[in-house]
């Protein structure tokens, strides 16, 4: 397949790098002229100056521009007859975690097929992330036409993909937020209350690593059923109570409200262990 990027920050560069293992890519457009030429640099492949020329000879437009633009920079496309007509038939793709696909407005009118395909992971450099991206899940949503290509496209780099429902992206984008940036939060919370017990903030920080990087570790193999642990786990809601008197504010309700999972954890832990043991 001929891909091209209207987009040459982190995440074009790095699905650039990354799909040209198995795919053609075309080249990239962009504002600043200077980052298509040092994302085609990087690629093996050329600048384009005008999208027409690109979209005119790539069987799937990728749009990588920062998720505040993709709106605009479709809009933008779609104004000229030129780029309506070399559209036609062919797949148009953002890789935006929060957008669906119907940020593509008037595709259908078009005749072009809308999609959005995010990997569950962090971008953080346009030359170093694509080597990382070969375990990455893509969840792949939009018009169902074609659908099995756009999954194609990654499975074939061997990703494990899943496709949602155009309706539910604002849900897992939510689920997305809940697994990385609030874990970030939370974490700052927990050090915030070690430096009231003397730390200082960067001994905080150290301090929780270990504990947090191998919790971490055992939930990635082993799910939140089996590696829950602590208070919540025993059943030991004197050490609970004790834990909500300290607290305070936000932090005391962050802690009641993730303690009432922590518990229907447990529960669905013990149910689990029972069934085992009668089989």
């Amino acid at each position: 397949m001929k891909i091209g990027f209207v987009g040459a920050g982190k995440v074009g560069c790095t699905l650039g790098l990354y799909l040209k293992q198995n795919h053609e890519i075309v080249g990239y457009t962009s504002r600043s002229f200077a980052s298509a030429e040092h994302a085609a640099k990087l690629c093996g492949c050329k600048a384009y100056r005008d999208a027409n020329e690109l979209v005119g000879q790539s069987d799937l437009l990728y749009v990588t521009t920062p998720d505040d633009a993709i709106g605009a920079v479709w809009e933008e496309l779609t104004k000229r007859p030129e780029i309506r007509s070399a559209l036609k038939g062919k797949l148009i793709v953002h890789a935006s975690g929060s957008l669906s696909s119907d940020i593509f407005t008037q595709a259908k009118e078009i005749g072009v097929y809308p999609y959005s395909t995010h990997p569950l992971f962090a971008i953080a450099s346009k030359t170093e992330s694509a080597k990382e991206l070969g375990n990455a899940l893509f969840v792949i949503e939009g018009a169902s036409e074609r659908l099995s290509e756009v999954t194609e496209l990654f499975s074939s780099m061997g990703n494990p993909t899943q496709t949602i429902n155009t309706k539910d992206k604002t849900r897992y984008h939510a689920a997305a937020v809940l697994a990385s940036n609030h874990v970030v939060a939370l974490y700052s919370l927990a050090a915030k209350e070690l430096e009231r017990c003397g730390f200082t903030a960067e001994d905080a920080c150290t301090a929780l690593s270990h504990l947090f990087l191998g919790n971490a570790n055992n939930l990635a193999k082993l799910g939140p059923i089996s590696c829950l642990t602590g208070p919540a786990e025993r059943g030991d809601l004197q050490t609970i109570n004790k834990h909500l008197e300290v607290l305070e504010g936000d932090t005391h309700d962050v802690y009641e409200l993730l303690n009432n999972e922590a518990l229907a954890i447990a529960k669905a832990k013990r149910e689990l262990s029972a069934q085992q043991a009668k089989q």
